[in-house]
């Protein structure tokens, strides 16, 4: 047996209709919530992006390894995530987030509050691996957020990634 429900006035039906637009915007912003944050990494997904980074290189060689560091499409980014790696010294040996970085020293390298960014996360990484916070180049946003680095000595080298908070 069916049952039809007839509306007594247009006003009745208009409301129903208005009832199932607002219910179906509601769980569109929900989805649309959901998804995005589903697409900002953790500190978690960093960590272990630098620990894979770094079995990498053991595994490979660093002339190897930074080359697949470096490649924007490659193994080590994802989302806005991304490794970079550098020398005891500063200079740039792989950059996951900006190719063009790499064979360039950046210890003076400062963030827009004046930050020495590198510094800190080398500092960070020489104590058995830690964070550092400050405010970078979102590569996927292309604008500047507030980060959270991550970073850890493998040998003599710096490798790191971070999350990125928004404004």
């Amino acid at each position: 047996m069916f049952f039809v429900h007839t509306f007594e006035t247009d006003k009745e039906l208009e409301m129903t209709h208005w009832i199932k637009a607002l219910l179906l915007a509601t769980l569109a912003m929900g989805f649309m919530t959901t998804a995005s944050a589903q697409q900002r990494a953790t500190l978690d997904e960093a960590k272990a992006l630098v620990k894979k980074a770094r079995a990498y290189i053991r595994e490979v060689g660093p002339e190897k390894a930074y080359a697949e560091i470096s490649n924007p499409k490659g193994r080590f980014v994802d989302r806005e995530l991304y490794i970079y790696v550098y020398d005891g010294k500063l200079n740039n040996l792989a950059h996951g987030g900006n190719p063009r970085l790499v064979g360039k020293n950046l210890a003076d390298l400062r963030d827009t509050d004046g930050v020495y960014v590198n510094r800190g996360l080398l500092e960070a990484a020489q104590k058995g691996g830690g964070t550092f916070k400050f405010k970078f180049l979102n590569p996927a946003t292309k604008s500047i957020e507030a980060k959270t680095g991550y970073a850890e000595m493998e040998g003599d080298v710096m490798v790191g990634s971070g999350i990125y908070a928004p404004n």
